[in-house]
């Protein structure tokens, strides 16, 4: 158990209120953006009650859709998006301080990174203990096993919540908590979001409503907060979607009482207490270090990577400098393409055009010129095309050469064994050679948003491209693979799945090989031959 959360947060001194007595709700959410911001300003604009969010992490784990920044950058950017959208949907926002690793299949991987389930369940308990929430609410619940499992942060997010309900209560766990006046305090109510509004015995609460303004809907205030959270890509929701700006619908899970098991206000049957006044609060830094590299430790992969000579790149860049800060650091020769450069330029002039992470999603002139890559590639060209989500490449026709339907299956854990099925591709051998060393030392996650089929149709991710690599998680099967790879005509299209940015940022010595022997694939002059024959 991580010993120092509990002696750091004793140190956070709340005092009694002597003024008017009101309702609290707490919202209690993973990540960044998982928190009900409409149930939180329903609550607090319309009848003034206190809201709060209480965040197990900052979301640093995650991709920015905005910008570079990754890990502890990332996390600030999002921390301070929490804040601006708590300030718009009257609420005040905490944070455990817990590390966001990336994504999680399971509650058990989740809890042994965090600590144990103890440290975690200690943490959330003190928080409830200090807001004193009559009701709590929260979008996850506990499910772990398919096929509702959600992300492992989730499930121990929803696992820890219904302990808290009954621990935050108890004078006998941790009792060291309760000093400077803080008291066990029982919650009321526990609802989880219920994202079936055809279920029986749901609470709903309608977020058209108005607030004191006589214009300014509920739905509005929380579609404005929403849009805050620009790292996550929230501001490009659109303004009517049902999923984020319908009615909310409830499921009461624990009470302390007998009360409604539906109606329109979570609040049925509750009568007002005294508060604690929490303006000393404060959120806590996550602790913890990321991996960088030494000047030193680079000065030597850079000798030890080799790099094709007579190679010109064009990259199509989006909202990272990963790739570019590579190609700066080997003295790569390389453009970047603008949209007038993708729409007018000659690309033939490149030995290699690379697709940076979500090029289909963050550059709308890919998609409407994508035949010039395609036509760039057939003429002899290497196109290499990194990973898209699913909504950004799967409702926009044919992107790849050969048909690629893209899934939401990954392969979390980073130490997974690697598996190379084509042992003689070039991608394994030229000009560097891959072995299994060259696998070890990977940072978060091994790949994301896997090319796969659609069981019992005819969507599937066409044979024509080699399947170069195989991981799985443990106790999991093996998903489809993180590496496609196929002829095109006189050149050749790369799709890959691998998490790369994030081993190219740390320098990773096995990371910058593959990369090198992908973008090495054509040179000018193999290119000039070709061309010729």
């Amino acid at each position: 158990m991580k010993k120092f959360i509990l002696a750091l947060l004793l140190l956070l001194p709340v005092t009694i209120l002597s003024q008017e007595p009101t309702f609290t709700i707490l919202s209690i959410a993973a990540h960044p953006d998982d928190e009900d911001g409409a149930t939180l300003a329903y609550y607090r604009y319309l009848y003034g009650y206190d809201a709060y969010t209480v965040f197990y992490t900052r979301g640093e784990g995650g991709q920015n859709e905005i910008g570079p920044e990754l890990n502890d950058k990332l996390g600030k950017l999002r921390e301070q998006e929490c804040y601006d959208a708590a300030k718009i949907q009257g609420s005040k926002a905490y944070f455990l301080g817990e590390l966001d690793f990336g994504f999680s299949k399971t509650a058990k991987e989740t809890f042994k990174i965090w600590g144990g389930e103890d440290s975690v369940l200690a943490r959330i308990v003190y928080m409830i203990r200090v807001l004193r929430p009559d009701v709590v609410i929260s979008n996850r619940d506990t499910i772990t096993t398919k096929p509702g499992r959600q992300h492992g942060h989730h499930q121990v997010c929803g696992i820890t919540i219904f302990e808290a309900f009954d621990k935050a209560a108890d004078y006998r766990y941790h009792p060291e908590q309760l000093v400077n006046g803080i008291e066990p305090w029982q919650i009321k109510k526990l609802f989880f979001r219920s994202f079936d509004s055809t279920k029986t015995d749901l609470y709903k609460l309608d977020i058209s409503k108005k607030i004191s303004d006589g214009k300014t809907t509920i739905a509005e205030i929380s579609r404005d907060a929403l849009f805050q959270h620009k790292t996550q890509g929230m501001d490009k929701v659109s303004k009517d979607s049902p999923f984020f700006f319908g009615n909310r619908f409830y499921q009461l899970v624990r009470s302390d009482g007998m009360y409604p098991l539906e109606g329109d206000d979570l609040y049925s049957g509750l009568t007002h207490n005294m508060k604690w006044n929490t303006s000393m609060l404060r959120s806590y830094q996550t602790q913890y270090n990321y991996r960088s590299v030494s000047t030193e430790d680079s000065l030597k992969i850079l000798k030890e990577v080799e790099v094709a000579k007579y190679r010109r790149i064009g990259l199509v860049k989006t909202y990272d400098n990963t790739i570019e800060n590579i190609l700066k650091t080997f003295d790569i020769q390389y453009d970047t393409l603008s949209p007038l450069a993708v729409e007018v330029w000659d690309l033939n002039r490149y030995s290699t055009i690379i697709l940076d992470i979500r090029a289909y999603l963050n550059r709308p002139d890919v998609v409407k010129f994508n035949k010039r890559f395609l036509k760039y590639a057939e003429g002899g060209g290497n196109l290499i095309c990194f990973y898209n989500k699913p909504q950004d490449w799967n409702e926009k026709g044919d992107l790849a050469p050969y048909p690629i339907y893209i899934s939401s299956e990954r392969v979390t854990e980073e130490d997974a064994e690697v598996k190379v099925l084509v042992p003689d591709h070039i991608f394994f051998n030229k000009p560097n050679i891959i072995n299994d060393s060259d696998w070890t030392g990977w940072i978060q996650e091994r790949n994301i948003y896997l090319p796969s089929d659609i069981p019992g149709t005819n969507i599937k991710t066409s044979s024509e491209y080699q399947r170069l690599l195989a991981m799985q998680d443990e106790n999991d099967p093996v998903p489809p693979t993180s590496l496609l790879y196929a002829g095109y005509k006189y050149g050749t299209y790369t799709y890959c799945s691998l998490a790369l940015y994030r081993q190219l940022k740390i320098f990773h010595k096995g990371a910058l090989k593959l990369f090198m022997n992908m973008i090495s694939q054509k040179t000018d002059d193999q290119r000039n031959i070709e061309g010729m024959q």
